[in-house]
C-alpha cells in the first residue's frame, strides 16, 4: 500500500457514499483542496507533516475507515521518502569534529492542533471570533472619526470656504474658554476694592453705596449722578468669552471678536456684563467712556443700575 493508494482508498470510500469534495467539505471543515490532495496522495500540498496526519484521520473516520492503518502505513511512507532524499555527509577530517545538534523527532511536535475530533476540531473559537469582532469594530469606529476629521477640514475647501483648520481651532479654543469661565469661580473683592468699586460706580454700581459725592478713580470716570435708563455700548478690544443680561434677560453669550461691530443696549433696570478676558471688553455707559473692564485673561462681573 503505497501513499497513492491512500489516496485511492479515501477518494473509492467517497465515492461509495456518494459524496462530493464539497459535501465533506462542509460536514469536516477541511478544505476541499486539501481533500483533494488526500486523493491524490500528494500531501507535499498540504501545509505540514502535522495537518497532513490530522487531516488523513478525520477524513477516514467520517468516510468510516480506520485511520490507524491508514496513519502507520503514511508513516513508514513519510520515512521511506525521508531515507531517499537524505544525501551521503562528506565529513572534514582536518577540523576537529563538535557534538551534533540534534533537530527535534518530526513525528513529535509539541502539540498537535489538528489530531482531535471531527465533531469538536472545528467548531470551537467562540472566544477569537469574539475579540475579531471587537476589534472589526474599533476599526470602524477609528475610520470613522478619521473620515470626520478629513471631512471638517477638506470639505470647507472644497466649498471655498477655506481649509477649516480655523473653524476647528476656533469652535476648541471657545469650548475651552467657556468650561474656563464656568468652573473658575469670581474672587471676592477685598475691602480695598470694595472701596475703588463704589467710588468708580458711585450710587450705580451692584455695592448699592447711598446717594452722595462719589471719588472717582483717575482710571475711570464717574457716571452721571441720576440715570433713568442705562445706554450701553460695547467695544470688543480682544477677543473674549462676553455674557450680556439687560434687566434679567441674558441678550448675549459666547465668544465676541474685535471684528464684531459695536454692541449696543437699553437698559430701565440694570445691566451685567460678565467677561472672561477683562481687556477685551470696553464699556461705555449713558456715553461715559469706563474703557477695558480689568486685565489680560482676568474674569470680571460688571452691574450698572438705574436710580429710578
Amino acid at each position: 500500500m503505497m501513499i497513492d493508494e491512500l489516496g485511492h482508498i479515501l477518494r473509492e470510500a467517497r465515492e461509495t457514499k456518494g459524496y462530493t469534495l464539497r459535501e465533506v467539505q462542509e460536514k469536516t471543515r477541511i478544505s476541499s483542496r486539501f481533500l483533494e490532495a488526500l486523493e491524490m496522495g500528494d500531501f507535499d500540498r498540504l501545509p505540514t507533516p502535522t495537518h497532513a496526519r490530522g487531516f488523513l484521520r478525520n477524513y477516514a473516520r467520517y468516510l468510516g475507515l480506520d485511520p490507524e492503518p491508514l496513519l502507520e502505513r503514511y508513516e513508514l511512507s513519510q520515512s521511506q521518502r525521508l531515507q531517499r532524499r537524505q544525501q551521503p555527509v562528506i565529513v572534514d577530517t582536518t577540523q576537529p569534529v563538535g557534538p551534533a545538534l540534534e533537530a527535534p523527532p518530526e513525528n513529535h511536535p509539541f502539540f498537535d492542533p489538528v489530531n482531535m475530533e471531527v465533531d469538536t476540531a472545528y467548531q470551537g473559537g467562540g472566544s477569537s471570533g469574539g475579540s475579531e469582532s471587537i476589534l472589526r469594530i474599533v476599526i470602524i469606529i477609528a475610520l470613522l472619526g478619521l473620515l470626520y476629521l478629513a471631512g471638517q477640514r477638506f470639505l470647507p475647501m472644497i466649498l471655498g470656504e477655506g481649509d477649516g483648520t480655523a473653524a476647528i481651532t476656533e469652535s476648541v479654543n471657545e469650548a475651552v474658554q467657556n468650561i474656563l469661565n464656568r468652573e473658575t469661580p469670581t474672587p471676592e473683592p477685598t475691602a480695598t476694592e470694595e472701596v475703588g468699586a463704589s467710588s468708580v460706580l458711585g450710587p450705580t454700581s451692584r455695592n448699592d453705596i447711598p446717594a452722595g459725592d462719589p471719588t472717582p478713580t483717575a482710571t475711570r470716570p464717574p457716571l452721571p449722578a441720576t440715570m433713568e435708563t442705562i445706554e450701553l455700548e460695547i467695544i470688543i478690544l480682544e477677543r473674549a468669552w462676553m455674557e450680556v443680561t439687560v434687566d434679567g434677560n441674558v441678550l448675549f453669550t459666547g465668544i465676541a471678536r474685535p471684528t464684531d461691530p459695536p454692541y449696543e443696549w437699553t437698559a430701565n433696570d440694570e445691566v451685567r456684563v460678565n467677561t472672561g478676558n477683562a481687556i477685551g471688553v470696553s464699556v461705555t455707559i449713558n456715553n461715559v467712556s469706563l474703557g477695558p473692564l480689568g486685565g489680560r485673561g482676568e474674569n470680571k462681573e460688571e452691574v450698572w443700575t438705574t436710580t429710578n
